[in-house]
């Protein structure tokens, strides 16, 4: 099972649009996927905002392995790749749908630690 992780406003699931950035949305949408195959979708709250370390801690207990965010010069990028968490770099705005299709289709780009 592979997990991703992303920066929403809004709670609508796999169609909420993804913030500008894990300091910027309320909420973190996780999909989690078997293959292709989405299995289930969760959106809590973000605690990235007020605190960086409760973030890689959640990440940790949630296993996610991948993380999708459109700016990554706010992320802790070393410390995640540490935690076997790979960063992509996304577009702002786009539907979470739409950015897990282009990752299966390998039409994202990863970010090097």
């Amino acid at each position: 099972m592979t997990k991703f992780i992303f920066p929403t406003k809004k709670q609508l699931s796999y169609i909420s649009p993804v913030e500008s950035g894990f300091d910027d949305s309320e909420y973190l949408t996780i999909l989690s996927c078997n293959g292709q195959e989405i299995d289930s979708v969760d959106i809590m709250q973000n605690p990235y905002i007020k605190d960086k370390d409760q973030f890689i801690k959640l990440c940790k207990d949630e296993h996610i392995n991948v993380l999708m965010s459109p700016k990554e010069g706010q992320l802790p990028i070393k410390e995640l790749s540490k935690n076997g968490i790979s960063v992509y770099e996304v577009e702002k705005n786009k539907k979470v749908l739409n950015i897990f299709s282009d990752f299966v289709q390998d039409k994202l780009e990863r970010v090097n630690p």
